[in-house]
């Protein structure tokens, strides 16, 4: 797969997660019964953490030097989890916390430091 195809796919892959994170958090009064503690918690830094995971790979195949592809995958999924929070506030039965926005920020910057230690268990995944 060439680089173009595979930055291609990987915006593909950022946008489909971006939209199903807002689509989700879009559902009135969703609740999913869980007896997990901190179960919101928990998918609020999965979520963005598979978000700073493709946000990061992507702006490598752009030609970004790795620091700074992991550094613009954390802050992405930071400022999409805060737009997310605030965008909250309009949905009836949801909240913005500020709790569940540090949980995004930080699963975005462990995605996005992830996407490194992938990329190099799996070369196939970025042309160097």
């Amino acid at each position: 797969m060439t680089s173009a195809a595979r930055r291609r796919l990987y915006f593909v892959f950022l946008v489909s997660w971006v939209v199903l994170t807002f689509g989700l958090n879009s559902i009135p009064r969703l609740s999913i019964p869980l007896h997990v503690p901190f179960a919101d918690k928990i998918a609020h830094f999965c979520f963005y953490g598979a978000m700073g995971f493709l946000c990061a790979l992507w702006r490598r195949e752009c030609g970004r030097s790795v620091p700074r592809a992991i550094l613009e995958g954390a802050m992405f999924a930071a400022l999409v989890g805060a737009a997310d929070e605030i965008h909250q506030r309009w949905i009836p039965g949801r909240t913005e916390d500020v709790i569940d926005w540090a949980a995004d920020a930080f699963g975005g910057s462990l995605g996005a430091v992830l996407s490194r230690i992938f990329s190099r268990l799996f070369p196939f995944l970025v042309a160097e």
